[in-house]
């Protein structure tokens, strides 16, 4: 069965520029203070030129940061639409996550990506039907790709989230040999030491941990996705450049100092993640370094709290 679904193999994979370098942010979703939490779309520009004068290379717009699966999907468009606007007018990459949906609105969201003036697609596996072999989770992205294939399409592996784990070796050289537009992973902690494996230049791999920035690059990483480059762009830029340079001492202490200002804003660990980042950007747009906007709370019907 394996065999004969990758027989079908595709045309010669799309190259993968290399400005996919760099610290990218994976945007907070805002929300009004109404009941429903109606979305907000009018600090969108502000918060993009915020990002691009601190020397964020791009986002990732509806993520979980970005509270993408409680996002209708009507509401998934217009913040993609926004962001996509708001990415071009500040020369800023944008990568966008359509999953975390039944497929028939992933299929849609594709669909409606691929006609956005962007540079990838980003998408989590099925949630429900959970894949069992790597032919599903192969056929399930080549499907989704399919329908947006003026785009990049990087696989979101979350495995503590989403309980789908492979071998990423193995799931490049499935993917790469049916989906032309394949270009990578996003990942997190716990998949770096197996992704690593699958490092070369005409792939894109981003690692997804603040506090392991200094330490990827070590390892071989150039591009990061992460939440807390919302809240401390500058810091993490320089981290990242210390480690070009190869200078281990700036880039340790400077790591250090970040990862104690994650330990001082994060209450219950990773149950209160989003709600502690939201909070603790909200306060840093309102001091003299902000730009003042106010992204709201998390969405109550996201995670439910007594």
């Amino acid at each position: 069965m394996m065999q004969s679904f990758f027989r079908t193999s595709v045309s010669a994979k799309k190259p993968v520029p290399s400005d996919f370098k760099g610290i990218f942010a994976s945007v907070f979703t805002s929300f009004q203070s109404d009941e429903n939490q109606t979305l907000q779309l009018s600090y969108i520009e502000e918060y993009a030129v915020w990002l691009k004068e601190r020397h964020i290379k791009g986002v990732l717009v509806n993520s979980t940061t970005g509270e993408g699966p409680v996002l209708g999907l009507i509401e998934r468009k217009l913040n993609a639409e926004a962001w996509s606007r708001a990415c071009k007018k500040c020369s800023l990459l944008m990568m966008l996550q359509i999953g975390g949906a039944p497929l028939p609105d992933v299929l849609d969201l594709a669909r409606h990506a691929n006609d956005l003036p962007i540079h990838a697609v980003v998408c989590i596996g099925e949630l429900f039907y959970v894949p069992t072999k790597m032919e599903q989770l192969v056929g399930y992205c080549k499907i989704v790709a399919e329908k947006c294939a003026n785009h990049f399409f990087l696989y979101y592996h979350l495995p503590e989230l989403t309980k789908v784990k492979f071998n990423p070796e193995e799931f490049f050289s499935s993917a790469e040999m049916v989906i032309p537009t394949f270009a990578g992973l996003v990942c997190t902690q716990t998949e770096l030491m197996t992704a690593i494996k699958c490092l070369t230049e005409d792939r894109i791999i981003l690692m997804g941990d603040s506090k392991m920035l200094a330490s990827g690059m070590l390892m071989g990483f150039n591009a990061a996705i992460m939440t807390v480059a919302n809240m401390e762009p500058i810091l993490m830029k320089e981290i990242y450049d210390a480690m070009l340079r190869k200078d281990l001492k700036s880039a340790k202490t400077k790591q250090h100092y970040l990862n104690q200002l994650i330990r001082n804003h994060v209450t219950k660990g990773k149950s209160s993640w989003i709600s502690d980042m939201k909070k603790w950007f909200n306060e840093k747009m309102r001091t003299s370094d902000g730009c003042g906007i106010y992204v709201g709370t998390p969405r109550k019907f996201g995670i439910y709290e007594l």
